[in-house]
């Protein structure tokens, strides 16, 4: 079945033209995503200090944390440089590490996913990249304030590693179908989770929900037919 994630206005990412031949990374906060940098330099400085190439103003973050290099085979180098602050690279401790599509940098509480060629955090998914139905989501009008008050379901395993869901529409539906689907209701107290159909019920944080919808809150973890995803609000 064709992934169906239509999230083309996500933070207006098309806006800022984006499909470069060149390799990107995606800085987001909490699931919201901040800024896009294309990394045209051989060296790209990461840290708090405004002089460093991707400026992170954040105490959690060091001066200089980290810094990636573009190799003479065109691959790209992370090192980190401060041991006191560490650099996870898909959740693990690094001190260097070579860096492929899709891989989700971690520095202080700010992720940077890293994307080679047109590929984008938050492009729609293609038949070949998976053969689950992670999503289903419209296209909405909706001014930038609004969107950064959305709720966002970022993947933590899997091909899909690291993408981003906005929960855009007052219904989401979550899953394969004819397996396991469970249905993101987005209320005016917040959303909600249920299980919509499948021989497993979703379960957040690792404990089934049942019947009864469940109201999510920011860092929960979902998995649903064996997909993992984390809620940010």
């Amino acid at each position: 079945m064709v992934l169906s994630i239509n999230i083309g206005i996500y933070f207006n990412l098309y806006r800022l033209n984006l499909r470069h031949s060149m390799a990107k990374l995606t800085l987001t906060f909490k699931g919201h995503v901040i800024d896009v940098f294309h990394l045209e330099s051989d060296k790209t400085q990461i840290g708090r200090d405004d002089d460093c190439t991707i400026p992170i103003d954040s105490l959690a973050i060091a001066p200089r944390q980290a810094v990636i290099t573009k190799q003479s085979d065109q691959r790209y180098q992370l090192q980190a440089l401060d041991e006191a602050f560490p650099v996870l690279v898909n959740h693990e401790k690094t001190a260097e590490a070579t860096l492929n599509h899709g891989d989700v940098i971690q520095v202080g509480k700010h992720t940077l996913s890293f994307a080679e060629d047109v590929m984008d955090l938050g492009a729609e998914l293609s038949q070949s990249e998976t053969a689950q139905e992670i999503a289903e989501a419209t296209k909405q009008d909706e001014d930038d304030e609004s969107i950064a008050r959305l709720g966002v379901l970022q993947i933590i395993n899997g091909d899909n590693f690291g993408r981003i869901i906005p929960l855009n529409r007052n219904m989401t539906r979550i899953g394969h179908a004819g397996g396991d689907c469970a249905m993101i209701a987005r209320r005016e107290g917040g959303y909600f989770i249920s299980f919509l159909e499948g021989p497993n019920p979703p379960r957040i944080n690792q404990k089934p929900i049942g019947d009864e919808a469940r109201l999510l809150t920011d860092g929960d973890i979902i998995d649903v037919g064996g997909t993992q995803m984390q809620f940010h609000d």
